[in-house]
């Protein structure tokens, strides 16, 4: 059997690789420019001594390491530490809760379900919460909230 490669067929698919490898470059710098803070002088890490600095409600996005579709979150967090989060995401609702603790400037809560770590920024004079969290599966989270007003 021989193989016979015409040019303009091979032009084609190299034309429709670089456009799939185009557009996978521009999704990766969108997810890390995205879920970044560092480096950026605008972005200000407010260290948190207390829960009480950050009670209230918030609203917010969190995206699935590797996913491009964020989930909106509304996010309570109470002055004795207690939080609450809900969530949807296609027809799914996501709830759960939890304490924290102030750990090295920032908020940390461990459960049974979940780890999560906030931390506290000023960027360009808003209160942003960054987000990082790993359920049980082991699957990582990350995303911003503010607060509303």
């Amino acid at each position: 059997m021989t193989w016979t490669i015409h040019m303009k067929h091979f032009a084609q698919a190299a034309g429709l690789v670089r456009t799939c490898a185009g557009v996978f470059a521009v999704c990766i710098l969108m997810g890390c420019s995205s879920t970044s803070v560092q480096g950026d002088s605008s972005w200000r890490l407010v260290p948190v001594a207390d829960v009480k600095q950050v009670v209230g409600e918030w609203d917010g996005n969190l995206r699935k390491e590797g996913n491009v579709l964020p989930v909106s979150i509304q996010l309570r967090i109470r002055e004795n530490g207690s939080y609450l989060f809900t969530g949807q995401h296609a027809g799914t609702v996501a709830v759960g809760s939890g304490f924290l603790e102030s750990r090295d400037g920032r908020l940390r809560g461990d459960t049974d379900r979940r780890t999560i770590m906030f931390a506290l920024y000023d960027h360009n004079g808003n209160a942003i919460l960054w987000v990082d969290a790993t359920n049980q599966a082991g699957e990582r989270y990350h995303g911003q909230f503010t607060k509303v007003k």
